[in-house]
C-alpha cells in the first residue's frame, strides 16, 4: 500500500514537470520578432526600436519605448514587476501582468505588460494610453507611428466614458459632443476623438494645498532671496526630459530643477510639475512674490490641459526656469509673452 502511494506521489511529480517543461517552452515560443522598426513622432522618424508580436498583437520594449518619448527617469521595483517612469511632468506607472495603471493621478485601462526574457513589453494599444499619444504600426513602411499629443484614443476593455473623462481631464458630456454619441455605450477597441486641450485646463491642484517641508529656519524673504541666487548659478545648463537628480547640475527637466535648488536651502518639493502644484497656497497673479511657483501646461506634450510645466517666479514679472528649446533661463516679463499667457494655470507660494 505504502509503495503504490510513493509510485502515485512520483507520478503526479513528473507529470507536472512535464506540464511545466511544456508550459515555459510554450511560453517562449508564443511570441515573435519583428524586424527593428523606425518609430516615428508626428510624421518625424526618431529612432529605431525592436518590437514582437504576441498573438497577432505588436508589443514594444517599456523602457526603450520610455526613452525615446522623454521619460527618461525610470525606476524597476523587482519584486513586484513595477515600472514607474516620468518625463518631469507626468508620472506613469505599470506592473507586469497587471490590466489597471496610472497615469498622474488617474487609473487606466491597459493590455496587461509582458514580460518577456527580463525585459518589459507593452502593447502599441497600452503605450497609447501610458504615455497620452496615439501608436499605431504603418503597415506601408513598417514603422511605428507616434501621434503625440494623443488627439484620438482607443476604447480598452473595461472603460467606461467616466474613466476615460477622468483620465484625460475632461468630461463624459465633451467626449459624447466631439464623437456624436447619443448615450454612454462604448466597446472595446473602438477610436475616439478627444476633446480640444484649450475646452478645458487643469485647475485642481491650485485647490490643495498639502504641507511643505521646510528645514530651513530662516525668514521667508532670506529663504526666497537665497533660493532666487541659487538657481542663478545654473543658468546656461541644459534641458533633458526627465533628468534625474544624478545629473543634476549638468542636466535639468523643468520640475528637477527646482527640487534641487530649493532643496538646496532645506525645503523638500517632490519629483514633478504636477506633484509640485499640489503643495502650498495659491496665488494671484497680482500677488506673486519672488520664490512663488509658476505652473503652465504645455499642448506640445499633453492634449488634456494637465499641468506640464514650472518655473520659479523673480519679480518684476520674470521667471527662471528649465525649458525644453533653451534649457535653464530667464524668461523676462513672461506674462506679457503670448506663448506664456495662453497656457498659464495658476501659481504656488512653498516658501511660508
Amino acid at each position: 500500500m505504502r509503495t503504490n502511494k510513493i509510485k502515485i506521489i512520483v507520478s503526479f511529480f513528473m507529470t507536472f514537470v512535464l506540464i511545466s517543461s511544456v508550459f515555459q517552452v510554450q511560453t517562449a515560443q508564443a511570441y515573435e520578432r519583428i524586424p527593428t522598426a523606425g518609430i516615428a513622432i508626428n510624421g518625424k522618424m526618431v529612432n529605431g526600436i525592436d518590437p514582437i508580436k504576441i498573438e497577432g498583437i505588436y508589443y514594444l520594449p517599456l523602457t526603450q519605448l520610455s526613452k525615446i518619448l522623454g521619460y527618461n527617469h525610470i525606476t524597476f521595483a523587482n519584486n513586484t514587476k513595477t515600472y514607474e517612469m516620468t518625463d518631469g511632468s507626468t508620472v506613469v506607472r505599470a506592473t507586469m501582468g497587471g490590466t489597471q495603471a496610472r497615469r498622474g493621478d488617474e487609473f487606466i485601462r491597459i493590455h496587461a505588460p509582458r514580460w518577456i526574457n527580463e525585459t518589459a513589453y507593452v502593447s502599441l494599444q497600452a503605450a497609447s494610453s501610458l504615455f497620452n499619444s496615439f501608436i499605431y504600426f504603418k503597415p506601408q513602411n513598417g514603422s511605428i507611428q507616434v501621434e503625440k499629443p494623443a488627439q484620438r484614443y482607443r476604447v480598452q476593455p473595461g472603460d467606461s466614458l467616466w474613466l476615460i473623462a477622468e483620465a484625460h481631464h475632461t468630461t463624459v458630456q465633451s467626449i459624447k459632443s466631439a464623437n456624436n454619441l447619443t448615450s454612454n455605450i462604448i466597446y472595446a477597441g473602438q477610436i475616439l476623438k478627444l476633446p480640444v486641450a484649450d475646452q478645458g485646463k487643469e485647475m485642481e491642484p491650485v485647490k490643495e494645498k498639502k504641507p511643505v517641508e521646510n528645514k530651513n529656519p530662516a525668514p521667508s524673504i532670506d529663504v526666497a532671496r537665497n533660493i532666487l541666487n541659487e538657481a542663478q548659478n545654473y543658468i546656461g545648463a541644459g534641458y533633458k526630459f526627465g533628468a534625474t537628480l544624478n545629473e543634476a547640475p549638468h542636466l535639468f527637466d523643468c520640475s528637477s530643477y527646482t527640487q534641487f535648488v530649493f532643496g538646496q536651502h532645506g525645503i523638500q518639493l517632490p519629483r514633478t510639475s504636477r506633484q509640485q502644484a499640489e503643495l502650498g497656497t495659491p496665488v494671484a497673479v497680482e500677488d506673486l512674490r519672488p520664490g512663488d511657483l509658476v505652473f503652465f501646461t504645455n499642448t506640445d506634450l499633453y492634449s488634456d490641459g494637465r499641468v506640464g510645466h514650472l518655473g520659479i517666479y523673480m519679480g518684476n514679472g520674470d521667471m527662471i526656469h528649465a525649458s525644453s528649446s533653451r534649457g535653464v533661463h530667464i524668461a523676462s516679463n513672461f506674462l506679457n509673452i503670448g506663448y506664456w499667457q495662453e497656457n498659464y494655470l495658476f501659481a504656488k507660494r512653498v516658501i511660508q
